[in-house]
């Protein structure tokens, strides 16, 4: 190997080291917030239990982890597994080792790119009016258009809903309007100005209309499916399913956003209760009271399958979220695909289970694995393929 070699691999090893170290840094900082700090105040481990974390994770890990993210579960979700997968490892390490490189990550993430996929894999999207991407418009066929026609194209295309489509989470920027000679009826909002305030990289698509049982939850929001898939040992597999419900008036479902969300088996029921990111519990919808216990989503295992159809297509990436919801029709709707931060706490917290199961052991064991390696070597070892033991 030539000198140069050698020195692009250093230096890349040493970046790569200083983003985990602060991607773990981020998830230990969110336990500065005063809510979390008040969740964790209800709840104590016990010294059996605390063995027990300690003994799985110098067995599988190497070493032991904090408490915290244990504890944040059991404070939820009421229950304790030593299997339970801290955020700490799971977006700093898992997540960031599976969909390496980062190059493949950052073109993924463009939601402007879901669409063709979408079609390939034969799943339903919603039909975008315009697009931007890097400043290029394009219309529903896409194809490149002028910004005047473009303007023209979303101020007279009645109800939309547009975001951003690249470095954007929680459904920061999304919004409902309804267009009308070239203004919202509600905000009083121009397409030109909406064309400022989204930036380079946007969606502005058509209302999606959802089927009966996902509309009685909260008519204002499209609610919607987290459907986390993962390559591992030569196979697709998806963690435990949640649904995310939106409250009030928000167009939006996201956790972080205010909205709740609740567990949901592959056949579609929703779990006894509903929760936000902040513990409140809720037996029923606060705003259409209707009772989650026993309620049936249309469509779920359909949307499980697309999700893994979709994945097919992207063998560079190890783990995707996806947000689904379903169609008038009970067929699935594929919205976004989210190839960064997309966090087990959701999902873990949603359903009282360990988000890998009996996969945890190996997982760790393969973390472990990966972290005894220099950066530039782990390339190789991807979705779980080295065997342990």
């Amino acid at each position: 190997m030539s000198l140069k070699s050698d020195v692009k691999d250093g230096l890349y090893d040493v970046l790569e080291n200083v983003k985990i170290h602060r991607a773990r840094q981020a998830e230990i900082a969110k336990f500065k917030d005063p809510k979390r700090k008040s969740i964790l105040s209800d709840v104590e481990l016990s010294s059996e239990q605390m063995r027990a974390i300690d003994k799985f994770y110098v067995e599988n890990y190497g070493r032991k982890i904090p408490y915290t993210w244990h504890r944040h579960n059991l404070a939820i979700s009421g229950k304790f597994d030593v299997r339970f997968f801290p955020e700490l490892l799971f977006i700093p390490e898992f997540e960031r080792y599976m969909n390496m490189p980062v190059a493949y990550a950052t073109v993924f993430e463009d939601k402007n790119l879901l669409s063709l996929f979408a079609e390939r894999a034969g799943v339903r999207t919603p039909r975008p009016i315009v697009t931007s991407t890097s400043g290029v418009l394009r219309n529903s066929d896409f194809k490149e258009i002028s910004k005047e026609t473009a303007l023209n194209l979303i101020g007279n295309c009645g109800a939309c809903f547009a975001k951003p489509t690249v470095g954007t989470c929680s459904g920061e920027g999304c919004g409902s309007y309804c267009f009308a000679s070239g203004v919202d009826a509600a905000t009083g909002v121009t397409a030109e100005e909406l064309f400022e305030l989204l930036g380079s990289d946007f969606t502005v698509q058509e209302v999606i209309s959802c089927h009966s049982s996902v509309v009685k939850l909260h008519p204002e929001s499209v609610n919607t499916l987290r459907i986390m898939t993962y390559r591992w040992q030569g196979e697709l597999r998806s963690l435990p399913l949640l649904m995310r419900i939106g409250r009030g008036k928000s167009a939006v479902d996201n956790a972080h956003a205010g909205g709740m969300f609740i567990g949901i088996s592959n056949e579609g029921l929703l779990a006894p209760s509903a929760l936000t990111e902040f513990n409140d519990r809720f037996e029923k919808h606060p705003d259409t009271g209707v009772v989650f216990q026993g309620y049936k989503i249309a469509g779920v295992p359909g949307a499980i399958d697309a999700a893994k159809r979709m994945h097919s297509l992207m063998p560079q990436m190890g783990l995707i979220s996806w947000d689904f919801t379903i169609g008038e029709d009970g067929a699935p709707i594929v919205i976004e695909a989210n190839i960064r931060g997309g966090s087990i706490w959701l999902s873990q917290m949603a359903n009282g289970i360990p988000g890998f199961g009996d996969a945890t052991a190996e997982i760790l064991q393969w973390l472990r694995f990966m972290n005894n390696l220099a950066p530039h070597e782990r390339l190789k070892y991807k979705f779980g393929y080295k065997e342990l033991g």
